[in-house]
Parts: C-alpha cells; sequence; structure tokens
C-alpha cells in the first residue's frame, strides 16, 4: 500500500510539474502575442505614416516637374527676348550693321533720343506691372510689355 502511495505521489508531482510547466508556458506564449500584436500596431502605424510621406513626395516632384518645365519655357523665351535684342543692337533700322560706338559717333542726338524713349517705356512698363492704369497706352517700341501683363495675369 505504501508502495501505491508513492507512485501515486510521484505521478501527482509529474503532473502538477507539467501543469505548472504547461501553465508557465500558456502565460509566456500570451505575454509574447501581447508583444508581438503591439509591434504590429507600431509597424502598421509606421508604414502608413511612411506611404503617406512617400505619396507627398511623389506630388512635390510632380509639382516641382511642372514648374521645372514651366521655368524652362520661360528662359527659353527669355533668351529668344534677349537675342531680338542684340539683333536689335547689331543692326540698325536701315538694315545695317550696327555697332553702338560707331552709330554714337555718327548721330549722338539720334542715339540719345533712342536711349531716352527705351528708357521712358521701360519705365511706363514698370509701372504697368505694378498696378498703375494708363489710358491710351501705346505699344511699346522695344519691349513687349502688354504681352508680359497679359502672361501674368493668364498665371
Amino acid at each position: 500500500m505504501f508502495g501505491r502511495l508513492k507512485v501515486y505521489l510521484i505521478m501527482f508531482a509529474a503532473f502538477a510539474a507539467f501543469a505548472g510547466v504547461a501553465y508557465w508556458y500558456y502565460l509566456d506564449t500570451q505575454k509574447a502575442l501581447r508583444q508581438y500584436a503591439e509591434n504590429q500596431a507600431t509597424l502598421e502605424s509606421a508604414l502608413a505614416q511612411q506611404k503617406a510621406a512617400t505619396d507627398a513626395l511623389l506630388r512635390d516632384i510632380q509639382v516641382m516637374n511642372q514648374t521645372l518645365v514651366t521655368l524652362n519655357d520661360d528662359f527659353t523665351a527669355s533668351r529668344n527676348r534677349v537675342k531680338t535684342l542684340e539683333a536689335l543692337l547689331q543692326r540698325g533700322t536701315d538694315g545695317r550693321d550696327l555697332d553702338i560706338g560707331e552709330r554714337a559717333a555718327e548721330d549722338p542726338a539720334f542715339i540719345e533720343e533712342e536711349i531716352n524713349i527705351g528708357t521712358r517705356e521701360i519705365f511706363n512698363c514698370l509701372e504697368i506691372l505694378s498696378g498703375m492704369v494708363r489710358p491710351n497706352e501705346q505699344d511699346p517700341k522695344y519691349i513687349n510689355c502688354i504681352n508680359v501683363i497679359n502672361n501674368n495675369s493668364m498665371q
């Protein structure tokens, strides 16, 4: 009888040890699952923030590309205007090659008058661009102020 009791005690101790190990394993597993769930939530939040940042960067890149195209177009138009002005300064209205120094020596009054006209037109254009309304404004001779104003008002 004592031998049987001993076997029962050993079995009970083994069962208690097994139950204790199983309970500890269950608690440890639940703790790990909670930690994994928290990590998953953190990762999903970080992923959503990263996606939002990536989308914002892509939109910014598109805006920058559009701006670059616009700037390149404006730069090309500006270069064309510079070429036109250079051509105007290199050839006279009579079609001959023009050296400003030679022309000024030949006819200083003409050069002075042309420079004064251009200066007045530039100031008039600046006044128009700054908002001054000028009724009966004639088309400028050297610069295309009206197109500049129209292009700016379209944007």
